[in-house]
């Protein structure tokens, strides 16, 4: 197959049903507080493809709403919404207009590559992590004034150039559930030791001890940070 019957199989193979009536359901109801982790890290290296596809373009900025294929110059038919509803018509009953939106901008990418296109050809994973969010099911995105926001916090609207002198985040799908398991382990710890239980707990990452260090706010909100004995590892804060 070409990129674009791949990208349509891709798209067409996305679960409908987990986007379908969660418009008004809270962010804890449909994700864990590990999946939305990984939801960002996937986000976070959208961000950063699209700062390296900036700098090459010599472009400062451009909006989450705008498709790297318009700014080669290409524009968008008037039908391009139906056209792309036809073609995944597992789409229709999403009411999620970003991520209908990046979608079919991934789609016109892959034609793009498919016609060789010589800028495109450089950059042919550049919506990767967009599309492996939508297919994970952490594809429920908006924005809010000037911010990308879901479970997972919020990134700027605009994306700017010098995201791409970022590191590189690892969005393999090993990587994605190491990130959801070390979550897991903390909450798992901190349950425990709100309940008396003071048995120590390693690192999924280096091995070495986690440490709870509890903290009140200036208000008497009580929350705790755990985190790594090994410096720049694992390091959150938990209610």
């Amino acid at each position: 197959m070409n990129y674009y019957e791949t990208g349509v199989e891709r798209i067409k193979n996305i679960d409908a049903n987990l986007y379908i009536g969660i418009s008004k359901k809270r962010y804890e109801e449909l994700r864990s507080r590990g999946e939305y982790e990984a939801d960002a890290n996937l986000i976070a290296e959208y961000y950063r493809r699209v700062g390296v596809f900036l700098q090459f373009i010599t472009k400062e900025a451009a909006s989450i709403y705008i498709g790297m294929d318009m700014l080669l110059g290409f524009k968008m038919e008037e039908n391009e919404w139906d056209i792309f509803l036809e073609t995944c018509p597992n789409f229709n009953e999403i009411d999620i207009m970003l991520m209908k939106l990046i979608s079919i901008h991934y789609l016109r990418w892959c034609s793009l590559l498919d016609a060789r296109d010589n800028i495109a050809l450089q950059f042919p994973d550049i919506y990767e992590p967009m599309i492996k969010l939508f297919e994970r099911g952490g594809g429920r995105i908006n924005t809010h004034h000037h911010e990308l926001v879901s479970g997972f916090g919020a990134f700027s609207r605009s994306i700017y150039a010098n995201r791409g002198d970022m590191t590189p985040f690892d969005i393999s799908d090993v990587a994605l559930e190491n990130i959801i398991k070390e979550v897991e382990l903390a909450e798992g710890y901190l349950a425990d030791y709100k309940n008396g239980n003071l048995s120590e707990n390693n690192c999924i990452r280096c091995g070495n001890k986690l440490l709870i260090l509890p903290n009140l706010s200036d208000y008497g909100y009580q929350w705790y940070k755990i985190k790594c004995e090994t410096k720049d590892c694992f390091d959150k804060n938990f209610s």
